[in-house]
């Protein structure tokens, strides 16, 4: 219990940071956040692939962090480290898998991935390839989660398949920021988002 209120406090400090500063403050508490939730999944796994892709996952994404935070623009470097950390997600979610794939959901994720990807475009510019790989792995990551919950109807799939529904949001507010003209909201809706994704795929490796 009081990991879990140190790291929503943690990840209030690092919000907060990014409006009003200080600057040490915005790139220390992000990362350390990431670190909390290691800790967790760390401790609480049994070394199954499910508990170490999670792992792999949040380590990935903590170098995408510190490469989204870096003072010069290393949007490239931090889009391949997420893309990474979401095919490590996916394989565990795949892993757990219950029973025959049901067919209609990833072509409902793969409507809204072309929606979305449709909506970027005029502003992508030679980001066009990278985001559509990028659009393309996160939705794949999605459908492994909802795979995982609609062929075993168990709380570590329900918690799995929230958390992938949760980053899609948070990664969908990141692009309209960055692609479609900055939102002074952005901030606090793409990290707490994110965050909350994170925490609730940790906690779907602990309810197993």
């Amino acid at each position: 219990m009081w990991v879990w209120l140190a790291i929503a406090l943690s990840a209030l400090l690092h919000i907060t940071a990014a409006y009003h500063g200080p600057r040490w403050q915005f790139y220390i508490f992000k990362p350390f956040t990431m670190l909390l939730l290691i800790s967790i999944a760390w401790q609480s796994g049994d070394s199954s692939f499910y508990h170490l892709a999670i792992l792999l996952g949040l380590f990935l994404s903590v170098v995408g962090d510190v490469f989204l935070m870096w003072p010069k623009d290393r949007f490239i470097p931090g889009v391949v480290a997420f893309a990474l950390a979401h095919i490590a997600y996916c394989a565990a979610f795949w892993s757990q898998l219950g029973s025959q794939i049901v067919w209609w959901l990833p072509a409902m994720l793969a409507a809204a991935g072309v929606i979305v990807f449709l909506l970027l475009l005029p502003s992508l510019g030679k980001m066009v390839v990278p985001v559509a790989i990028y659009i393309t792995v996160i939705t794949q990551m999605a459908w492994a989660a909802g795979e995982f919950w609609l062929t075993t109807a168990s709380t570590s799939a329900l918690l799995a398949f929230a958390g992938a529904a949760v980053f899609m949001f948070s990664d969908l507010c990141l692009a309209i920021d960055r692609f479609r003209g900055p939102f002074r909201a952005a901030t606090i809706m793409v990290m707490t988002s994110y965050f909350l994704a994170q925490s609730l795929i940790v906690a779907s490796l602990l309810a197993i």
